[in-house]
């Protein structure tokens, strides 16, 4: 997915960088979202003194309290006749403090069995919650976010668990991880369908034992984690963040100089531009089994050859090499922009859609988004409505030439660049299973004529309480698969991509070519 774009002397950069330092963050709270220990606790497992440096509750009413949190049933009664306590006191005792029968439970914390996760090795996560012995957690899911696809641990909890207040979830050897930052998203359930959720970012350190790792800093591109040029009147800045991370027990010094490298076609193709820059301070060093962290911003004015390439709409690779301690550390990462597209979502015969129907509608569109972002292309939206009085007919497609008709009489006006979707009653074309049509492929860049637009039936059906419900995860995808026809997509017969000619609900894979076809689109812009 490359066009050509004029070369100059790379090695005379025309771009220029700027090296700062990023805060240090906790091995196993690496992540910016991570949830917080909790001071949760059984009121059987409570005592005076915990009490006191929790809650801030005097050892004069720290009996009653505990008398009053560790009854079977109705303690927040109980807690009301203990006089010592404010209303605000009495709040946090009862979110602090697991009664015997209480229906709730808490992940108090996750850590690594092993203080920490080496990489290309099994480990396990330790799991600690709070949950009454009358309703012990039953099962607990991991579901692990890393640089590859993410998969689930799953395992049931008995008794001894329960009693001890921790279950260690391990990962084998078929379940390593690599060097960067794995998230683990937690969630525990019990026999009653409460469910308590817990999220951590561990800081997998290298077992060679340094590594130099590369990941975006600011603006990202949202389906691959790559670094995003973002444009700035007639200039693209590009942020990288920085991550040494050091498997030894002993501190590591190095330079903190650095060289870069903007590539095309992935690293020893066509360089774009390299130079040379620094980090402040003159010597890093990074703390035993630990990390350190830093950013390089890079400005591309508009001559320059990273500027061009991202004009062009062409990937490229930024390498990154420091003087390691064993020899030169090198850390890679994709850079592309985010690509951008408008929708015009019409429902036609508004009065036909419910209340219910309109917000799954809107489910539906975000799903489709969400498959779409899950390629690096986003999309707005413009909703719209056509009133059953002056829909004529058009509410129940049967005929491809009536579905022509459509678009060419509402199609547009021309007020912005943005496809039409019409999402209909129901399309009953005789001798054919169709619930979507799409203009032509690929669709027109402009809202004149038959072609212009795509339609989807809106696949409803009828709830068990009698509502009349829309199956919103299918109905984005089948809007998802029309706007990939009018991007440039063909038919193909790849497993589980969106494209397939009957594709599902969870068909929703894009390739690196459709990829490159669809932001070529004349509707499609940098973002």
């Amino acid at each position: 997915m490359c066009r050509n774009v004029p070369r100059k002397d790379a090695t005379v950069p025309d771009s220029t960088v700027r090296a700062g330092l990023l805060e240090p963050r906790p091995l196993n709270r690496f992540g910016p979202l991570d949830s917080a220990p909790t001071m949760v606790r059984r009121a059987e497992d409570a005592h005076d003194d915990w009490l006191r440096e929790t809650l801030g509750i005097g050892s004069a009413a720290a009996p009653a309290v505990l008398a009053a949190a560790r009854r079977p049933a109705a303690p927040m009664h109980a807690l009301g006749a203990v006089l010592e306590l404010t209303p605000d006191l009495r709040e946090r005792t009862l979110r602090t403090l697991i009664h015997p029968g209480d229906e709730r439970l808490v992940v108090t914390d996750v850590v690594p069995t092993d203080e920490r996760i080496m990489s290309g090795e099994p480990f396990a996560l330790r799991v600690w919650f709070a949950a009454a012995p009358l309703n012990p957690p039953r099962l607990v899911r991991v579901a692990v976010e890393w640089a590859g696809d993410t998969f689930v641990n799953e395992i049931l909890l008995d008794g001894e668990d329960a009693a001890r207040g921790y279950i260690d979830v391990p990962f084998g050897e078929d379940q390593t991880l690599p060097v960067g930052a794995a998230s683990f998203e937690v969630t525990l359930y019990n026999a009653l369908g409460a469910r308590a959720r817990f999220r951590t970012t561990c800081a997998v350190l290298p077992s060679n034992p340094f590594s130099l790792d590369l990941g975006p800093d600011g603006a990202f591109v949202t389906g691959t984690w790559s670094a995003r040029g973002v444009r700035h009147g007639d200039a693209y800045d590009t942020g990288i963040a920085v991550t040494l991370s050091n498997g030894d027990a002993g501190a590591v010094r190095l330079p903190a100089g650095f060289h870069w490298k903007f590539w095309d076609g992935g690293v020893g193709g066509t360089l774009v531009e390299e130079g040379d820059g620094a980090f402040p301070g003159g010597t890093i060093e990074v703390p035993g089994h630990n990390t350190w962290r830093g950013t390089i911003g890079v400005h591309s004015p508009v001559n320059s050859g990273i500027f061009k390439h991202y004009e062009a709409r062409n990937d490229m690779t930024i390498e990154i090499i420091m003087s390691g301690p064993f020899g030169p550390a090198v850390g890679t990462i994709t850079c592309r922009t985010m690509f951008h597209y408008g929708v015009n979502i019409t429902r036609v015969a508004t009065e036909d859609f419910t209340n219910q129907e309109y917000t799954d509608l809107g489910t539906a569109v975000n799903r489709t988004r969400t498959i779409y972002e899950r390629s690096d292309v986003s999309f707005d939206v413009q909703w719209r409505g056509i009133a059953r009085a002056n829909v004529g007919g058009y509410q129940i497609i049967d005929s491809f030439a009536e579905f022509h008709q459509l678009l060419a009489d509402w199609s547009g006006p021309d007020t912005n660049q943005n496809i039409d979707a019409f999402i209909v009653q129901s399309i009953a074309i005789a001798g054919t299973g169709v619930d979507g049509i799409d203009g032509s492929i690929p669709g027109p860049t402009s809202h004149a004529g038959p072609d212009s637009g795509l339609t989807a039936s809106k696949c409803g059906y009828v709830d068990a309480s009698g509502i009349r419900r829309l199956h919103s995860e299918y109905l984005g995808m089948l809007i998802g698969h029309e706007l990939g026809h009018y991007l440039g997509l063909v038919h193909v017969n790849d497993a589980g991509n969106l494209m397939l000619p009957s594709s599902g609900t969870n068909d929703i894979a894009f390739t690196y070519g459709q990829y490159g076809t669809m932001i070529h689109h004349g509707w499609v812009r940098i973002d």
